[in-house]
């Protein structure tokens, strides 16, 4: 019988207590200035210059070890994980966490809180200097921009909590959303253009409209929102306060949202669809300060107990503190000039391609259109895109971001992307006129809804083959899709964006493959017969 020895030395015996002694005191935030920076932000969030930054600010704590107490907080914030566990984890009775937890949550709220979010920290001169550009080129008038008195612009939305159910079966109805279809309760921010929050109130019942919410916080005049906000000052809203924007006007504020589609229509006009685009360039802020809660802070994004929803607002105004104190505030795009002038510069162009489709019903004409694979020759004539190039045509990343997964649909069944062209256009010698190309060629999608699978948009191309001029963007002479928004101008929506993403940038790349390609067999199919 073979033997194996193996001889350790003496530091070999020092180096493995050494290991041991380390892994002990790994959550040993008493000596948090020892501990590493990555362990540190992993489980509170907070670098540790930013965890010690943060408890200098508080007034001593009536607990043995503040920083451990302060430690336990922010990791139930950011883990959201049960207090049995997190007493586990820091090896104390669970009923000894909950105390400490009662007395660090009763101190930020008293002394951290209102220095870092509500209407009270901060004034009206701070959110106007708080403007990004492209919101201040787009909603405010140039004479604004040119003053130092600039309006103030605020980003007003709602976002959702999820609760369990309740024995308790009135408080069960006001949190059943009929939207959302299960139990929630809605806390409501309002933040300003670079994603600082300016305040977070609530939380309201799920059956309260951001209108009526909106009406509430309005409608006194001696009320904190109406002495923080100056007439003048801009609001931009979706569509669901369209019932409070006649208060808000009639306290001359100016107000911003989407539009909506007027009474027997399918489709926005191209007018209210770049509106609701200049909108909407503007508004992706507040959805970003959502992301970050639930990002950030485990803890809103997974299903509140109803034991703890009675401190539920103060955890959602201390991690709002949190966000502005020690998270980076939202900078202008490096192409907010180019953005700025190519929106202003189609704001008021009519879609002349939008109006030749539905004028000669071109939805319904098969014949004039040959169905390709979008890799063979015919296509080479199309321009070349860079990525930022896409990013500039569409506005913003989040068509370009959509086309990969459009583009996943569209060559989920043979791998081949197939498109219509129209090498000779019918009926269009007033188009070509109005468009200015020297050879305009048009293409033809038939691209997938990511919603209704029966649903099909017919998204349309028309390039020029012989551009040579400055900008590839220009190589574009019109896009059109009858999808809800397809016949705007500023901008483009994801379907028209699948097109030119694949034509124009992908199918020059080496390795462009549909997303989450496993996800394909992870279903039982069931054979039909």
């Amino acid at each position: 019988m073979n033997e194996t020895h193996s001889t350790f030395s003496a530091i070999h015996i020092e180096d493995i207590f050494n290991i041991l002694k380390s892994k002990a005191n790994i959550l040993n935030f008493e000596k948090v200035s020892e501990m590493p920076n990555h362990i540190c932000h992993y489980w509170t969030g907070l670098t540790v210059p930013q965890f010690l930054i943060l408890h200098n600010l508080l007034p001593p704590l009536n607990v043995k070890q503040s920083k451990r107490a302060l430690a336990i907080y922010l990791t139930k914030l950011r883990t959201g994980d049960s207090n049995r566990r997190l007493a586990t984890l820091f090896g104390i009775p669970r009923s000894t966490l909950e105390l400490i937890m009662n007395k660090v949550r009763l101190c930020l709220s008293e002394h951290f809180v209102p220095n870092n979010i509500g209407v009270n920290h901060i004034t009206h001169r701070e959110i106007s200097d708080r403007n990004l550009r492209v919101p201040q080129a787009l909603l405010s008038n140039p004479d604004e921009s040119l003053t130092g008195d600039r309006p103030a612009i605020a980003i007003f939305d709602g976002t959702y909590i999820y609760l369990q159910k309740s024995a308790n079966y009135m408080f069960q109805k006001k949190t059943y959303s009929l939207h959302k279809y299960d139990n929630l309760i809605k806390p409501f921010m309002i933040v300003s253009c670079d994603g600082h929050i300016i305040d977070a109130v609530g939380p309201y019942a799920a059956t309260q409209t951001d209108a009526e919410i909106m009406t509430q916080l309005f409608e006194n005049e001696n009320g904190l929102f109406r002495r923080l906000f100056r007439p003048n000052d801009i609001f931009v809203l979706d569509r669901g306060f369209r019932d409070a924007v006649p208060l808000l006007e009639n306290c001359n504020y100016r107000v911003y949202k989407p539009e909506s589609l007027d009474d027997g229509e399918s489709q926005l006009t191209f007018s209210q669809a770049n509106k609701s685009r200049k909108v909407t360039l503007c508004r992706w802020v507040v959805e970003v300060v959502n992301g970050r809660f639930k990002r950030d802070f485990k803890l809103f994004r997974q299903r509140y107990f109803n034991i703890a929803s009675k401190h539920l607002m103060v955890d959602f105004r201390i991690a709002g503190a949190l966000l502005n104190k020690f998270h980076p505030v939202l900078r202008d795009s490096p192409n907010a000039e180019n953005i700025i002038q190519r929106a202003l510069r189609y704001m008021d162009e009519p879609n002349h391609l939008g109006q030749f489709i539905n004028d000669f019903n071109i939805n319904r004409r098969r014949v004039m259109f040959s169905r390709i694979d979008g890799n063979l020759p015919q296509l080479n004539n199309f321009p070349v895109f860079t990525y930022n190039d896409l990013i500039l045509f569409a506005l913003g990343p989040y068509q370009v971001k959509q086309a990969r997964s459009y583009f996943g649909e569209h060559v989920r069944n043979n791998g081949i992307y197939v498109v219509e062209v129209c090498p000779e256009l019918e009926h269009s010698q007033e188009m070509i006129i109005r468009v200015d190309g020297n050879n305009p060629y048009l293409l033809r999608g038939r691209i997938k809804s990511r919603h209704i699978s029966q649903r099909i948009y017919f998204s349309y191309v028309l390039f020029d083959t012989e551009h040579d001029g400055d900008s590839v963007l220009d190589a574009i002479l019109g896009y059109y899709c009858n999808c809800l928004v397809g016949n705007r101008t500023v901008g483009c929506c994801c379907h028209v964006m699948t097109i030119i993403w694949y034509l124009g940038w992908a199918r020059h790349q080496t390795n462009i493959q549909p997303p989450a390609e496993f996800l394909d067999n992870i279903l039982v199919r069931i054979q039909e017969y």
